[in-house]
């Protein structure tokens, strides 16, 4: 799915998540309290009339708005030509104060002591929505600015905003777990499990779905692993559906559409503009679509493409290899894409390297020495081009170029950048017997000692392994044979920190 599209898109379908869906979900289970409580009610008769008289003169005194219609309804009363003063009035919600299960609107209104006041009251102050008129506030998206989280709204109004909420659950659901459209709709009520907190922190959040493609008639019962989330989304849908455990959630997962009117829904409601939300682009989204994006995105990290068969439950890897682009084919123009941002990557990170030993910042390990090298010949030409050649540059077109071949050069590694230039000196080449290779193998690098290794911003790693393995140490469980083993690897680890730390007082010096 393009940038441009799906940014804009997780941002808001977090904010309804993360800022308006508790609130809509408290005020919805008010209403549907409300709307339960109004079945043992008696029906309206002339006994009521006294109370309706006393309930409109005290709302007159607090100029108290009556209880509006829904806004559909609205656009509807704007379209009559004559249409009756009490046209925008919610006269069963006004029945619900007085006490009765509704309120007709035939002859309660037109009583010589109600219809008076009833209509000064609709002249004075109107008719305002009769829920969250003093709406708690939220931080806006764009600014932080504290504003309410609705208008007031009527009671129809809270189901069709509780729609549009879950159509935002649907997305980020879809969009963070990679689940196919068959097993988003089995989805039910209860689905999700205890969160398990993992070793060192942090915590596991399951969903329970089945999985249908290429299995028996009715699927097999599976467990997807998801983050925080997707897991307070499914939550939040399980309020506002308010089903019974083991009902389908979601229902349509028809996400182009349910998108396209949440789109709409936004700009004609104007909570677009109150939340501070980006405008989403027009464009195609659908299940598929952001399925494969995440697997984009996970398959081009270290170690992605097992990861990647896992999480989307891929049969074999050989599956996965299409979504990470392999042989011919619609694979081979996906291979290409995902090279493509790759190597758009790798000269991000260059610069930003080379940044960092502009202004002193100096990289560490074995590799050091000759990216230092490399850096000051580029720094070089850039003092020669500005000095005879001066221009004004508002980007950094012009080092991205000359750092591309470096950049070329670069493979990340979980604990350092490899400068791959000559395979001959790569170890884990040497180590694995193809030294002819023309890629490195990064999970085999043995970064303290490769020659082509450095860790420019990886002492979080290092100063982690190091503590990881003191508590082992520090553990009487520990067998005195692990100990011995665990020793070196705790004396190399604060060696690269060492180091790093070197390099940085070297460069600040």
């Amino acid at each position: 799915m393009p940038e441009h599209i799906l940014q804009p898109l997780l941002a808001t379908c977090l904010h309804l998540v993360n800022e308006v869906g508790p609130h809509l979900a408290d005020l919805l289970e008010e209403l549907r309290a409300d709307v339960a409580a109004a079945d043992e009610l008696p029906r309206f008769t002339v006994e009521h009339l006294p109370v309706m008289q006393n309930l409109l003169m005290e709302m007159q005194a607090a100029k108290e708005p009556l209880p509006a219609i829904c806004a559909q309804k609205m656009v509807a009363v704007a379209g009559q030509t004559d249409p009756s003063p009490f046209a925008h009035l919610a006269a069963n919600r006004l029945g619900r104060r007085i006490g009765v299960m509704e309120l007709s609107r035939s002859w309660a209104f037109r009583h010589v002591k109600v219809d008076p006041v009833l209509r000064e009251l609709a002249q004075d102050v109107g008719c305002v929505g009769a829920w969250a008129r003093h709406a708690a506030v939220i931080p806006r998206a764009d600014t932080g600015k504290p504003v309410p989280w609705t208008e007031p709204l009527a009671d129809e109004d809270v189901e069709v905003m509780a729609g549009y909420v879950l159509t935002a659950c649907l997305v980020l659901t879809c969009a963070l777990s990679g689940m196919r459209t068959s097993e988003l709709a089995e989805i039910e009520v209860g689905c999700r499990s205890r969160a398990r907190t993992t070793p060192g922190g942090g915590a596991r959040f399951r969903l329970a779905s089945r999985v249908i493609k290429w299995k028996p008639s009715g699927g097999v019962p599976d467990e997807w692993v998801v983050i925080d989330e997707v897991d307070r989304a499914v939550g939040l849908a399980e309020r506002l559906v308010d089903r019974a455990a083991g009902a389908a959630l979601f229902g349509s997962i028809m996400i182009g559409a349910r998108l396209e009117n949440l789109r709409n829904w936004l700009e004609r409601t104007g909570n677009r503009e109150r939340w501070g939300l980006p405008a989403i682009p027009d464009g195609p989204v659908n299940a598929r679509m952001l399925r494969r994006t995440l697997a984009h995105a996970i398959a081009a990290r270290p170690g992605g493409l097992l990861a990647a068969k896992v999480a989307l439950k891929h049969i074999s890897v050989a599956t996965t290899e299409g979504y990470a682009a392999r042989p011919g084919g619609s694979q081979r123009l996906f291979l290409a894409e995902v090279e493509e941002a790759a190597a758009e990557h790798h000269v991000r990170l260059t610069v930003e390297a080379f940044h960092d030993f502009q202004e002193d910042r100096l990289p560490a390990g074995p590799g050091a020495r000759s990216l230092i090298e490399a850096f000051a010949l580029v720094d070089a030409e850039l003092k020669e081009a500005a000095r005879t050649d001066p221009k004004v540059l508002t980007d950094d077109t012009h080092l991205e170029s000359l750092l591309r071949k470096q950049a070329q050069t670069l493979h990340v590694g979980a604990a350092n950048y490899c400068w791959f230039r000559d395979p001959a000196k790569a170890l884990c080449l040497r180590l694995a017997g193809t030294p002819n290779a023309s890629k490195p193998l990064v999970g085999m690098c043995d970064s303290a000692r490769c020659p082509q290794a450095t860790h420019p911003c990886h002492r979080p790693v290092w100063t982690g392994q190091a503590a990881g393995i003191t508590g082992f140490l520090e553990s009487p469980r520990v067998p005195v044979g692990e100990r011995k083993r665990l020793l070196p690897e705790r004396e190399r680890a604060l060696r690269m920190v060492a180091e790093i730390d070197a390099a940085m007082c070297e460069g600040s010096a």
